[in-house]
């Protein structure tokens, strides 16, 4: 939620928004991008395999996330294999330090989408 948003029109966000929408700037954004942070973002996929992008990626949303969130923990990173014929994602579950409270993401490499994956599904998957 943007500041102006919040100033004239009174609209708040959660801490969990607040989060998520830094983690959307973040993750989506071009490494490089910005040259004040030239770390900032992840590096585009470019033309490698699957199994290549997911490797690199896990490491350096791994170092993003630590460098530029602060407030959340990164717990694990998986593979999401690909539905529909679709190129494979990764599950990056995370807790949120303030309120230790988990937090899944479903981040899609090669369009740049994420998007939180509702806790429910986890437990479905495990029956």
């Amino acid at each position: 939620m943007g500041f102006l948003h919040r100033k004239f029109l009174g609209l708040t966000e959660t801490p969990r928004e607040a989060v998520m929408r830094n983690l959307s700037h973040l993750l989506q954004a071009k490494r490089g991008a910005a040259s004040m942070l030239p770390g900032f973002g992840l590096t585009e996929t470019g033309f490698r395999s699957d199994a290549e992008r997911l490797a690199g990626l896990s490491e350096e949303i791994r170092e993003t996330l630590s460098r530029y969130e602060p407030r959340v923990e990164v717990v694990e990173i998986d593979e999401d294999p690909a539905s529909g014929g679709g190129a494979p994602g990764l599950v990056v579950r995370l807790l949120l330090r303030d309120t230790r409270e988990p937090m899944d993401l479903l981040l899609g490499p090669g369009a740049r989408t994420l998007r939180e994956r509702p806790r429910d599904v986890e437990s479905e998957e495990g029956t």
